[in-house]
């Protein structure tokens, strides 16, 4: 993972070795100097500037993983399988001949209709998935997103603190039943258009 960043994020580096230099030097040496003793303060320092590293490095993982997957169908079902939680992903329950696709996730929040695509379809898509969940849920709260970068959109990078942010309106244990029931009047999953859908975004957002 280190050797692919790097091939595709130069200053990824540069940006982890800042975030190791300034604790090291403020925490480690600065203080040591200015307090003391400096053999007490610089392993402090040390610690700290390794863990500021992996930090920055971690963050610049993943910008450069939802780079990569922007604009590519599929790219938001790739993030969701990949949180922690409970999260009923039904991948590309609608798509398209544009490569537009709606996904559904059935969460604590209710029910999130996703769609994404490069085409003009996808809020077509998005519209009569929500009027047929609709019909099953009934008062369920449902939630529409767009993955784009347009008025009222939602970017790709973003799509995980969004769904986090969502009210929690259901009960644990209502979760299930209801994902249950929308399997069993869903027609079958549909394939997700053909592209490569970069793997290289750690779980969580976070390297383990």
């Amino acid at each position: 993972m280190f050797r692919l960043t790097r091939q595709r994020d130069p200053r990824a580096v540069w940006w982890s070795l800042l975030g190791l230099v300034i604790p090291v030097g403020i925490v480690g040496v600065l203080l040591g100097l200015v307090v003391g003793p400096l053999w007490t303060w610089l392993p402090i320092g040390i610690v700290l500037g390794l863990l500021g590293a992996v930090n920055v490095f971690s963050r610049r993982v993943q910008k450069t993983a939802y780079a990569e997957m922007e604009g590519q169908p599929g790219a938001a079902a790739g993030i969701i399988e990949r949180m922690r939680g409970d999260w009923r992903l039904t991948p590309a329950v609608a798509v398209n001949r544009n490569q537009d696709v709606v996904h559904r996730v059935v969460c604590r929040a209710g029910v999130v209709i996703i769609a994404e695509g490069r085409g003009r379809g996808q809020r077509d898509l998005l519209g009569t998935e929500v009027r047929r969940v609709r019909k099953v849920v009934g008062e369920t709260p449902i939630h529409d997103i767009v993955i784009g970068s347009g008025p009222g959109e939602v970017p790709l990078p973003k799509l995980r603190l969004t769904l986090m942010r969502l009210p929690r309106t259901l009960r644990r244990g209502e979760v299930d039943p209801l994902a249950r029931r929308l399997r069993a009047v869903s027609s079958p999953t549909l394939p997700i258009p053909k592209g490569p859908i970069p793997r290289s975004i750690p779980r969580g957002g976070k390297i383990r």
